[in-house]
This record gives structure tokens, sequence and C-alpha cells, in this order.
């Protein structure tokens, strides 16, 4: 430290004793404007910057301390700190060198005038691993210390050096090149390297949530069109299962048909001429009722039965028996629907392959019922059963028991089409009683579809 005083003092003591008459010391703001501003030497690289407060020499500021002024050279003291700078500027013609004892180097000067503004590429946020710089117009933002933008020198097309002001101090710093990977050295109290941010940088949190509602969106879209999809797929193939509903009830209706007309022709045949005219008017009715049934998928509870008592008032025509329907008082009639003429063959099956074969009193029940979620049809006759019924007549039960496999048919597709689990059991009440003989036949479908 003593060491730096000691050559100060000689520098100044040696300025002191050589100047001769013609020298002079001049004061920084007097300096001729061809000497202000940035000099490059013959490589294009900044070598020089002069104004009236400082000097930067080879990167390195500087202030003025002494100017002497001997014809075309002007002798200059500058300090940093404790390092003190002696050289010479020389002014011949119109060029300009620098003498640095050691070396002289030929200077030339920028034409491109200084500024105090950034220029717009300049201006924006660049950032490191840990700092954030903000440059703006005429300042520059950093760890909330604003500092004025004093100098700005342009060596070459994209390349700047320029110089702060805060608080009484300048800081030098300079911008290597602005391109996607530009980087600019900020020297304040230490060197800061940075890059210019980006948009994704600058815009991250919005960038962020933008493509994860774009994401959430896209779900929606990819679950919208996979539901319509499916619900397209599920409509072709309700629409499918109802076009073969229908064609199996369009085959039902003229084998029940055949068989409320034989009962019909029955009471023709015995002379009963004002019965069969009665029960034509019923069968009217009754035919009527299973066109309409026809297109219809569901229908209300209430008028199935009806259907079904007229059915049976038909078939006691041909030879008595008794029958009884049932309704527990919890199901509403009207508000209950079932397929229709889903129970009318099992009905007709009990009659003319149960009752019709055997003998004594004969008698068919019919209840309806519900076990949870599911209504409950029993069809319980004291006819021959189902088992002596196949081995008795075997060619006519296969004839006859055709509306039974369509009814079948129908509770796999009505399954397949509304999600269900109908199904039907039939049971021969002789396999658990030997002394009991009839059948005992049990519909399960749901209450709501």
């Amino acid at each position: 430290m003593k060491f730096k005083y000691l050559i100060f003092a000689c520098f100044l003591a040696v300025s002191f004793v050589s100047k001769g008459q013609d020298s002079y010391s001049m004061l920084p703001s007097l300096l001729p404007e061809r000497l202000l501003g940035g000099f490059i030497n013959e490589e294009g690289e900044l070598q020089l910057i002069v104004s009236k407060d400082y000097l930067v020499i080879e990167s390195q500021l500087y202030f003025f301390n002494e100017i002497v002024v001997d014809g075309d050279s002007y002798n200059i003291t500058a300090v940093h700190n404790f390092d003190v700078k002696y050289f010479s500027l020389i002014t011949r013609n119109s060029d300009v060198f620098l003498d640095e004892s050691y070396k002289l180097t030929k200077l030339r000067k920028i034409i491109a005038p200084n500024s105090s503004v950034f220029p717009k590429q300049m201006q924006g946020r660049w950032i490191s691993d840990n700092n954030l710089i903000e440059i703006w117009e005429d300042s520059l933002v950093y760890l909330n210390e604003t500092y004025q933008l004093d100098n700005l020198i342009s060596t070459a097309e994209n390349k700047y050096f320029f110089i702060l002001y805060e608080g009484g101090k300048y800081y030098l710093s300079n911008l290597e090149e602005i391109q996607d990977k530009a980087h600019i050295t900020i020297y304040l109290e230490e060197p800061l390297l940075l890059q210019k941010e980006t948009f994704f940088q600058r815009h991250k949190t919005l960038i962020i949530i933008f493509l994860g509602l774009l994401l959430m969106f896209a779900i929606f879209l990819g679950i919208r069109w996979k539901m319509r999809t499916t619900q397209k797929r599920e409509s072709i193939k309700r629409k499918l299962i109802e076009t073969q509903l229908r064609g199996i009830r369009s085959q039902m209706n003229p084998h029940f048909l055949f068989n409320a007309l034989s009962a019909i022709q029955n009471l023709i045949n015995k002379g009963h001429n004002d019965k069969a005219n009665h029960y034509l008017t019923e069968f009217s009715l009754l035919m009527r009722s299973t066109l309409e049934k026809t297109e219809k998928g569901l229908v209300p509870l209430a008028d199935e039965i009806e259907s079904i008592k007229k059915y049976l008032e038909l078939e006691k025509l041909r030879f008595n028996f008794e029958y009884n329907i049932k309704v527990a008082h919890c199901i509403d009639m009207y508000l209950t629907e079932i397929p229709a003429m889903l129970i009318q063959p099992f009905v007709e099956n009990s009659i003319i392959h149960g009752l019709k074969e055997s003998d004594g009193k004969k008698i068919l029940e019919i209840v309806f019922n519900t076990e949870g979620e599911d209504l409950i049809c029993t069809i319980d006759d004291n006819g021959v059963g189902i088992n002596a019924a196949k081995k008795g007549k075997k060619k006519t039960y296969q004839r006859n028991g055709f509306g039974i496999k369509l009814a079948h048919d129908r509770i796999s597709m009505i399954n397949e089409s509304h999600k269900t689990n109908s199904k039907v059991v039939i049971e021969d009440k002789s396999m658990n009683n030997k002394g009991i003989t009839g059948t005992l036949v049990k519909v399960s479908i749901p209450l709501k579809y």
C-alpha cells in the first residue's frame, strides 16, 4: 500500500518537473470534442472511451487525476482505487495515438454517436441461475437498485459497451452479442453473466397453466367424443335389438291368435252361436290390444293383466278350468311397466300342456310380487307337469313350445338392450314332492328400466 502511494507521488513530481513553458494543465471538462467518445484499434477492438468524467482503457474504468497538455500531446494521469495509469493521447492531423510508454497504438474514433438510451433489443429481463436484471429504456434494475445509463457505445453490429451510474459510482458493462443465446456481462459489485430471458421463461407459469387447461380440454373432448361414440354405438345396437324384438313379437302374435280362434271355432262347432258371437267380440278387442302391443317395448302391468284375462276367458270356452290373478299391494299396476306379451306364452303353455292333459279340478294361479328391485311373476298350475308333457306328446309340445322359445329369446335381448338381469326358471313340482303334479314358472324382471 505504501509502495503505491510512493509511485503515485513520484508520478506527480515527475509531471510537475517536466512541465515546460508550453505545457499547461487542463480540466477534463475542457477536453476537445475530437477526444471524447469511443476509440477502436486496427483490429476493431474497443481500446479507449473518453468522457468528461471518466476513462475506459482496455475494459478498465479510470477517473482523471491530471491532464497536462504539451503541444499535440495530452498527458493523462488516471486512477482506479489505488491503481495509477499514466498514458498520453497524441493528435496528429486527423489521427489519434495512444502512447502507453511501452507501446504506441493508432486509434480510430467510432463514428456512431454515444447514446444514453438502451436499444430495443437490449431491453427486457436478463437472468442467470440466481440473478435477475431488468433493463429499461435508460436504466437497469438489480436487487431493487436502479442504475442509470450514463453512456452506451456500439463498437460493431450488436456489440455494446455501456457505463452505469448509481450513488456517485460508475460501473462498466458490455453486451457481447444479441442473438437467441445473447449474454451480457454486468460489472457491479461482482461480474454477472446473464442471458436474455426467453418468452417461455418470462411466461413460464402462464404457459404451464395454459398447457394444463389445454390438456384438460383435450381430455374433456376425448371423453365426450368417446361417450358420444359409445352412445351412438349403443343406440344402433339398441335399435337393432328392438327391431329383432318386434320381429319376435310379430311371430308370437299369429301363434297366440291361432289358439284364440281355435277356441271360438270350438263354440261354433258345438252350436253355441250366442257365446261364439260374444267371445268373437272379446276376441276382436284382444286382437286390437295384441296388435297395438306389437310396436311397444314396454306396457303397463294393468294392460298386460287385462290381455291375459281376455285370453284365459277365451281358453275356458274349450275346456273348464279355474284361474286366479293376484297382484301385491306394493305394486302400482298403472305405473309399473313390463315387456309386452312376455307372460302370455307361459300362461298358454300351462293351459295347453299342463291343465288340458290333466284330470280332476284344473287350477291356474298367476301372482305378481316384488323381490328387492325385481318384479316376480309366478305361473303355477296343477297340470301333468312339464316332464310328463314332454314325454306324452313330444312332437305336439315342441311345436306348441315355439312361444316359450320366443319368450326366452326376448328376455336375452331385453337383458342386452337394457343391461338388466331378467331370467326365467321353470320347475316341475313333482321333482320336490312325489304326490304333487304341475309346473311352476318364475319370471324375474326389473321394476325399472
